[in-house]
């Protein structure tokens, strides 16, 4: 089994997607991330750049001849993070299992939104008719999801398996669900749609603690947000400037950091721009663009001496 963790960028921008000549060099479709680890397929968020990957999914799982299995968490259901899922190819496929959580007042309310977001006359096709074997929760606060070789489940993490962690975050009207994903002493933490507070977000900065990759909301720019040259401010959006991600990443002491939810108002010159602000107050950030592919590698065992006898430890390589 290829115990690398990998990551791919399918969807980085907010609010709406915005294709053209401008934002090529990023990309214009809304948050989705896909993460491979211990042959199992995380997704987060189903904005448009689902769609793309669910295309990319059925040709993957053609030429392996194998069944797709895949888990897509929710961070939360706004319509830039759930709009395309109506067009997830594999969803339509009923040898497809889908395993689908996000955030919900009771265990079934998150179906109930799925389907509310499918039904005529606003949406011609169904939840029910998408084919797929789909098993829809939502999830608390302290539920922990780890997988086993047949999937999911709600139960303990397992130190040497793959298993994801949860936070709520209201710094987001409506609230939020920010993802740990940690795998053989590796971890992603998503922390998309979250305003940064003054002195920084201390829950989230203590949830990212010592993360290998921290994917985190940097949608404004410092003017932007402030409302100065002509622009609205957007305090209280519930989106952060790229200086506070950056102040997040160095409380957490995460080793880097994806800017992400880039604004549609910004082309890849002022992306660019926005990039090379954080980079000056946390070398490790780049921003995240359609089709970047992360990967993280454990190191391998060192012997480390220990009172007259040798211990093993696995750390996690730079990148």
């Amino acid at each position: 089994m290829n115990e690398n963790l990998t990551i791919k960028f399918w969807g980085v921008r907010g609010s709406h997607p915005t294709p053209g000549g401008e934002t090529v060099r990023y990309g214009g479709n809304t948050a989705c991330v896909e993460i491979n680890a211990g042959g199992h397929t995380i997704i987060l968020d189903a904005g448009t750049g689902l769609i793309p990957l669910g295309r990319d999914l059925v040709k993957r799982a053609r030429q392996a001849g194998k069944a797709l299995h895949a888990t897509l968490l929710f961070s939360h259901l706004h319509h830039d993070h759930t709009q395309g899922f109506p067009f997830f190819a594999p969803a339509y496929n009923p040898a497809t299992r889908l395993s689908l959580f996000g955030p919900g007042t009771s265990e079934q309310a998150l179906e109930e939104l799925l389907t509310r977001n499918q039904m005529p006359p606003a949406f011609p096709v169904t939840l029910r008719d998408m084919n797929a074997a789909k098993e829809i929760r939502s999830l608390n606060e302290t539920d922990i999801i780890r997988f086993e070789a047949d999937g999911p489940r709600l139960g303990k993490p397992d130190p040497a398996g793959l298993s994801i962690r949860l936070m709520k975050s209201h710094a987001h009207p409506g609230g939020v669900y920010i993802y740990r994903i940690e795998w053989q002493g590796l971890s992603v933490v998503y922390a998309t749609d979250t305003e940064g507070y003054v002195g920084t977000d201390r829950r989230l900065a203590a949830f990212a603690r010592g993360a290998d990759l921290l994917i985190h909301d940097a949608q404004y720019s410092e003017d932007h947000y402030r409302g100065l040259n002509g622009w609205m401010s957007t305090q209280g959006y519930g989106h952060s400037t790229p200086q506070m991600a950056c102040e997040l990443a160095n409380a957490a002491g995460v080793k880097q950091l994806a800017l992400f939810h880039h604004d549609p108002n910004y082309d890849d010159t002022t992306v660019r721009q926005l990039e090379t602000q954080a980079q000056a107050l946390f070398p490790a950030a780049f921003a995240s663009r359609e089709g970047l592919e992360v990967t993280l590698c454990p190191k391998p065992a060192v012997a480390i001496p220990v009172a007259g006898r040798t211990a093993y430890e696995k750390r996690p390589e730079g990148f």
